[in-house]
């Protein structure tokens, strides 16, 4: 009978944590985002989804310090958003990140 019951027990916590693994992948994060520093000062505009589209998760999330990225303009110019631009041939106009007005990102 405890036998049983232990068995049972394993398999409903397997399920779940399968289930609740499975749920979590599907979060993929806001699709546009607004990276600022402490200053405030020309926020990024990040199409999130769009980056999505052609970058694995792992080629910021793991390789990059995102939080620092977000929040510190060095380091995402010279290690992250901008470099990643430069390498893949896309715009590094700071304008393509930087708009004026809260507009939509293009060829990002």
């Amino acid at each position: 009978m405890k036998k049983s019951v232990l068995c049972a027990a394993a398999f409903a916590m397997l399920f779940g944590f399968a289930f609740t693994g499975g749920a979590m992948a599907q979060d993929k994060g806001p699709a546009e985002m607004t990276l600022k520093t402490a200053k405030g000062k020309k926020p990024a505009l990040f199409p999130h989804a769009k980056h999505q589209g052609h970058l694995a998760c792992d080629d910021c999330h793991k390789a990059l310090d995102v939080k620092k990225m977000a929040t510190e303009k060095n380091y995402a110019h010279k290690v992250g958003c901008k470099a990643c631009h430069k390498a893949k041939g896309a715009s590094t106009k700071c304008s393509t990140c930087h708009p004026k007005k809260k507009k939509a990102i293009e060829g990002c």
